[in-house]
């Protein structure tokens, strides 16, 4: 596997016979002609070796900066700690190489060498710097370019999601089963009849204004969900247990039609019966919500795509978030990040 700390040479060979050229142009540049041969060999094997740490130690600070810090996000965190870093190596590395090749060509002691005057370590200072300049910049652009066209990516796929969204809800199936219900209610219990009628009316309503939104506040999704809830329990009754424990600020945001999403998904796939009655917990913890069911799945399986979780994890990658989904043991489990406005 290549390592990126190679970029953009394909394996080793490659970089050391680009340094080993770069070694003989700056000898060239710099040094005198009257040399000999041997003493040019040894100056470009010198000025390869100072290139190769300087490489190296450069493309490895800047994959663990890469990490805590991007470019788009952390400008000036980035730009300071890489310069930092950048420059605190680079005169380390020259030390070290400047010690060890004076001790092996002339046999002078890399103390004596180390404790050279200020002036003697001033340019890798210097050149370091400039290469920090000169990469800092290259960073920015680069990552800022790449940066937008992923959120431009991740637009098309929010549309696509709100869309998948929006024609899952409102589909025959789920209508068909809620109408039915309906029909029973309306010969059985008047009372319940108009009760189930204006929470179905208020689900849908949400269902088509949370299409133009991105984020909705976790305390509206919540109450959408306790209707839902409820059209789901009015037909299985006590073979459906939801349990919600979580305590929802103003300042709480969530993906729309997320919670139904992953509700909906656990009544589709598992058994939902008086002998195995089907519990769901949701609850809170620091900002995370964590949705839990045991897993029996029916016998009839359903062919699942699994399209509606990709389509949430796309749409939580919009926001540079990710949801987690996993079994474990006999539960399957997902968790889904709240998010703030800053997040927007």
């Amino acid at each position: 596997m290549k390592s990126s700390i190679l970029y953009p040479f394909k394996n080793w060979w490659s970089f050391l016979l680009a340094n080993l050229g770069l070694g003989c142009i700056i000898t060239l540049l710099f040094f005198n002609f009257n040399f000999s041969i041997t003493r040019m060999a040894i100056a470009v094997v010198w000025a390869a070796a100072i290139s190769i740490t300087q490489w190296l130690g450069h493309a490895y600070i800047q994959g663990i900066i890469n990490k805590k810090y991007n470019w788009l996000n952390f400008p000036l965190q980035r730009f300071i700690w890489t310069v930092i870093s950048v420059v605190l190596y680079s005169v380390l590395a020259y030390a070290f190489v400047q010690s060890i090749m004076t001790w092996i060509v002339v046999g002078q002691s890399p103390l004596v060498t180390i404790t050279q005057e200020i002036s003697y370590w001033a340019l890798p200072v210097y050149i370091s710097f400039f290469i920090s300049l000169i990469t800092g910049a290259i960073g920015f652009f680069v990552n800022w370019k790449k940066s937008e066209l992923i959120r431009e990516q991740l637009k098309t796929e929010m549309l696509n999601y709100k869309y998948e969204s929006l024609k899952n809800q409102i589909n025959p199936h789920f209508m068909f089963n809620s109408l039915n219900v309906l029909t029973e209610l309306v010969h059985e219990d008047q009372d319940l009849a108009v009760k189930f009628i204006q929470k179905f009316s208020d689900m849908y309503r949400y269902v088509l204004e949370s299409k133009d939104h991105d984020l909705r506040p976790l305390e509206e999704e919540l109450i959408f969900l306790e209707k839902y809830i409820f059209l789901l329990k009015i037909r299985f009754e006590d073979k459906l247990n939801v349990a919600i424990d979580l305590d929802a600020t103003p300042t709480d945001l969530i993906v729309p039609i997320a919670l139904q999403l992953i509700v909906e998904n656990a009544v589709k796939h598992n058994e939902v019966s008086t002998l195995n009655p089907l519990n769901i917990t949701i609850k809170r913890i620091d900002d995370t919500i964590v949705i839990k069911n045991k897993i029996r799945l029916k016998t009839d399986k359903i062919h699942s795509n699994k399209i509606g979780l990709k389509n949430l994890e796309q749409q939580y990658a919009f926001f540079n978030k990710q949801i987690e989904v996993k079994f474990d043991s006999d539960y399957f489990i997902v968790k889904l990040p709240i998010l703030k406005a800053a997040d927007k």
